[in-house]
C-alpha cells in the first residue's frame, strides 16, 4: 500500500491559496484599493488563507482513509503558508515594481497623514519629505515581515485546524 505524504496536497493546494490571493489583491488593484490596508481586506487574506489550509488537511485526511495527525495538519499549513507568502512576495514586488513604482510613496504620504491627522505629535515636526526619507532605508522589511506574518498566521491556523479535525490510527 502507497504512503500518502502531505507533500502533494502542500503544493497542489499553496498553488491554489496562492492564485486566488492573487486575484484578490488584482481585485484591489483594480479597485484602486490596495493602498487602503483596511480591516476587510486583512480577515478576506485570512480566511483566504484558512480555507487553502483547511481543504488541504481534508483532502489528506479523506486520502488517508479518514486518518491525519496534529503534525501532519502542521506540516500541511505551515508548509502551504510558505507557498502563500513566496506567491504573495512576487506579487507585491510585482506590484511595486512593474504596476505601481510609487507604491511605497504613495502609502507612507497616506501613514503620515493619518499620523498627523490622529495625532500630530507623534511625528516630532518632521514633514512628508523627511518622513519619507527617514522611511525608505527599511521598506525592504516588507518581504521578511510578509514572510514571517504569513507562516504564523499559518501556523496558528494549522494548529487550531489540527485540533478539530485529527483522528490517528490506532
Amino acid at each position: 500500500m502507497e504512503e500518502i505524504t502531505p507533500k502533494k496536497f502542500i503544493i497542489e493546494y499553496g498553488l491554489f491559496t496562492g492564485i486566488i490571493s492573487v486575484i484578490f489583491g488584482i481585485m484591489l488593484y483594480s479597485l484602486d484599493a490596495h493602498y487602503e490596508n483596511s480591516t476587510f481586506s486583512q480577515i478576506i487574506s485570512v480566511l483566504i488563507q484558512l480555507s487553502g489550509i483547511a481543504m488541504a488537511a481534508l483532502a489528506f485526511k479523506k486520502a488517508n482513509s479518514g486518518f491525519i495527525s496534529l503534525s501532519q495538519t502542521l506540516k500541511i499549513g505551515t508548509g502551504l503558508s510558505l507557498i502563500l507568502a513566496i506567491i504573495s512576495l512576487v506579487w507585491l514586488y510585482t506590484l511595486t515594481n512593474l504596476l505601481e513604482p510609487e507604491f511605497y510613496n504613495i502609502s507612507l504620504e497616506i501613514a503620515y497623514n493619518k499620523a498627523i491627522e490622529s495625532n500630530p505629535e507623534v511625528m516630532g515636526g518632521l514633514d512628508l519629505k523627511g518622513y519619507l526619507e527617514a522611511s525608505e532605508p527599511f521598506l525592504w522589511l516588507a518581504y521578511p515581515v510578509i514572510m514571517v506574518f504569513t507562516l504564523f498566521i499559518g501556523f496558528i491556523e494549522s494548529l487550531t485546524i489540527g485540533l478539530i479535525i485529527k483522528k490517528e490510527d490506532q
